[in-house]
């Protein structure tokens, strides 16, 4: 893809988050939109292209792309009502705890989207993410920490590490 398709794709990107977040979709909200999207993308294009590159985003892995954030928004669904259901529960099972996960993935980049994902799924923070190395996950309870065995947005970024 050329430069000047990622760029004009990372505006319309940028365009579509706007809108998602606006207000209204009269013309002053479309045209102002359009703009920022259009200034943003000028501003930080060296930043946008080398990001997209470490993204490993092509049409050949979108829909593996698409799956993972459809996974991810489900999981952080379901935790988010294990996490509520902890919270108004009489009495509270938690189990704080340090887990050591060594990962699979070897890029920086795809390291950084599992410990953001980690981080995004209630009951689980990433403590720390080396380039190399075992992440280090503060979990609330016993089944935050097993689910990080295997996790199947992992696999995910794997194979999405693996395509490229």
């Amino acid at each position: 893809m050329s430069r000047y398709m990622r760029l004009i794709g990372w505006t319309l990107a940028l365009f579509v988050l706007w809108m998602l977040f606006a207000q209204s979709a009269d013309i002053q909200s479309l045209i102002t939109g359009w703009l920022v999207a259009a200034l943003v993308t000028y501003v930080n294009r060296d930043l946008l292209l080398s990001f997209a590159n470490d993204l490993h985003i092509n049409r050949g892995n979108l829909s593996a792309w698409l799956t993972y954030a459809g996974y991810l928004i489900i999981d952080v669904f379901k935790a988010s009502v294990q996490v509520a259901e902890l919270a108004f529960a009489r009495r509270i099972a938690l189990n704080p705890q340090f887990v050591a996960h060594e990962s699979k993935l070897k890029e920086p980049m795809m390291r950084v989207f599992l410990a953001n994902s980690i981080t995004l799924t209630p009951g689980t923070i990433s403590v720390e993410a080396p380039v190399q190395g075992e992440f280090i996950v503060h979990a609330l309870m016993d089944g935050a920490a097993a689910g990080l065995r295997d996790w199947h947005i992992e696999n995910l970024l794997v194979e999405i590490e693996r395509r490229h």
